[in-house]
């Protein structure tokens, strides 16, 4: 997903990022099935009012 400008302050400084935890990275892993590989989650934020403008799974194929 591409967004060009943020819906809060209409700064057009969108920039891409991976979220993360204390230790390694935040993944996505399917409700019913835990033991399968699991997804990075990335997320697009305002550069200038750091407001999140959507959170995505990496690799959805991975959640099945």
């Amino acid at each position: 997903m591409k967004n060009d400008k943020c819906p809060k302050c209409n700064s057009e400084e969108i920039k891409k990022g991976v979220m993360g935890a204390t230790v390694g990275q935040v993944h996505m892993y399917p409700e019913k099935n835990l033991g399968k590989k699991p997804s990075t989650i990335s997320a697009e934020y305002c550069g200038h009012c750091g407001y999140i403008v959507s959170l995505y799974v990496d690799k959805p194929e991975n959640l099945g």
